[in-house]
């Protein structure tokens, strides 16, 4: 027979407890006689749990402390003030929540003939240390990125952010997995419009389980067919303590070495850490590098077709002869020349990712070097489609996210079709459909196109130009949508 509360009954709480556990071979269960021959019994998981704290600050305590006697009817309440030194200690009494404390890394003590249990926090320490990120490079940054343990990744924004107001709240998502996910913010700053949406949107989330940060994107933003990233996700510390000084909140998921940022703006995507440590002028001509760069993965290669089908009068002479005189002897029509270049530099670029650094980066410029090469002097792609490829994939390095770059990079497949369809008017449609979209969106009540849709002056400082950093510091009027609600 199994309860849902403890009992005064040492073995019937033992048993209940055990029950779950009796497949695992890692939960050990450690029975100590305290005082004048009080029976005790500690149980946890090998591996989750440090056991030379458990042995320091739980066992030696009681062994050595004869002091209890079995009509000390507040036995509990003497051993979590004066007995023990571990200093994080609760007392429950319900067993699932006894259950989700030792698989959650805890050690939990129960005592003869009383119905409460003590629960200490001995979760092992054991982690990836601190390294450089891999994903965000930084010149003049901090070099430190999250790692696997939500504890130290709260630790190291704690760290950078000395505010009675930064405030953070846990949420346990995943019915099979029991994960711990935690909302971090900073309770003057961030919109209050905004922070409840966010937690209603937590508490909705209803999946067995959470392994990787896009899945608490996809349940955010449910609607399948929207190609644009709903958040952004980083593993630098000091990026995401931007983001909150500047009003956002981030969330921290158990065993995941990042945070993910919301809400968040399309034009977010496109700026970098670096652009905040060098002067206005020269990250500004950093960012309209990074948006040309945009403009011409997006444009470049539906551009070229449309000249070449119905307007290849507005080629110069020179130009259109050195194109037509490398598309001799072609077999393959534009459209198929540049589609199966870019689907080429797709599997070498997934190839790349797969594979490990030093021999996924050789096998990206190896294998372009050598099926370009190969493609024009079998007379498969012209020169000049080799060209535009190159230079629409060498373009796609500016980007600095690599979730808007996935987006981006695939933009320009259907405004490839509408242009060897349509033509100009195709190429234009394509682009309106995809403006339309980007100033539909909304997320937590931000538009996703903001601050130009709806346009607000205030904060265009910080989009394809970078203005003052006393401008740059403030927090944006476009994450703040209470100011619209009281207008």
């Amino acid at each position: 027979m199994t309860f849902d509360f403890l009992t005064t009954n040492l073995k019937e709480n033992i048993d209940n407890i055990s029950l779950k556990f009796n497949n695992n071979s890692n939960f050990k269960l450690r029975e100590i006689i305290i005082g004048e021959n009080i029976r005790s019994v500690i149980f946890y998981i090998s591996g989750l749990t440090d056991k030379n704290e458990i042995q320091d600050t739980i066992i030696k305590p009681l062994v050595c402390n004869n002091s209890f006697k079995h009509d000390n009817y507040d036995i509990i309440d003497v051993i979590t003030k004066k007995i023990l030194y571990s200093c994080d200690i609760s007392v429950i009494d319900k067993i699932n929540d006894i259950d989700f404390e030792i698989l959650g890394g805890k050690c939990v003590l129960l005592i003869e003939n009383q119905s409460k249990a003590i629960v200490c926090n001995v979760k092992s320490s054991k982690y990836r240390s601190i390294q450089e990120s891999t994903t965000e490079k930084s010149i003049l940054g901090a070099k430190e990125s999250f790692v696997e343990s939500i504890e130290l990744n709260l630790t190291m924004i704690q760290r950078k952010i000395k505010n009675p107001n930064f405030k953070y709240e846990n949420y346990i998502i995943g019915k099979e997995t029991n994960t711990q996910v935690t909302l971090v913010y900073v309770e003057n700053i961030i919109d209050p419009i905004v922070l409840n949406k966010i937690k209603s949107k937590i508490s909705s989330i209803d999946l067995p389980m959470i392994p990787y940060a896009g899945f608490i994107e996809q349940s955010f933003d449910k609607r399948v067919f929207n190609i644009f990233p709903a958040t952004r996700i980083t593993e630098k510390p000091d990026k995401a303590v931007f983001e909150l000084v500047k009003g956002k909140a981030i969330i921290l998921i158990e065993e995941y070495p990042g945070a993910v940022i919301l809400p968040t703006t399309f034009i977010e995507f496109f700026q970098g850490s670096e652009d905040y440590s060098d002067k206005p002028t020269i990250a500004s001509f950093s960012r309209l590098l990074r948006f040309l760069a945009i403009i011409t993965v997006v444009v470049l290669e539906p551009m070229y077709l449309t000249l070449i089908y119905y307007n290849s009068e507005l080629f110069p002479y020179e130009l259109i002869s050195i194109i037509i005189s490398s598309r001799q002897n072609i077999p393959l029509p534009p459209l198929l020349e540049i589609f199966t270049m870019d689907l080429a530099v797709e599997i070498l670029r997934e190839g790349g990712i797969r594979l490990p650094n030093p021999i996924g980066t050789t096998l990206a410029i190896v294998g372009g070097i050598v099926i370009g090469e190969s493609a024009t002097k079998v007379g498969l792609v012209s020169s000049i489609t080799l060209f535009i490829v190159a230079v629409t994939v060498i373009s796609t390095f500016l980007i600095p996210n690599y979730q808007m770059t996935l987006s981006i990079r695939f933009i320009r497949f259907p405004l490839l079709f509408l242009s060897q369809m349509f033509g100009f008017l195709g190429l234009l449609s394509g682009l309106y459909l995809f403006l339309i979209i980007l100033t539909k969106l909304e997320f937590f009540g931000v538009r996703y196109f903001s601050p130009f849709m709806p346009m607000r002056f205030s904060d265009i400082s910080d989009t394809i130009i970078r203005g003052p950093i006393k401008t740059v510091l403030s927090v944006p009027k476009s994450i703040k949508p209470s100011i619209r609600t009281k207008k």
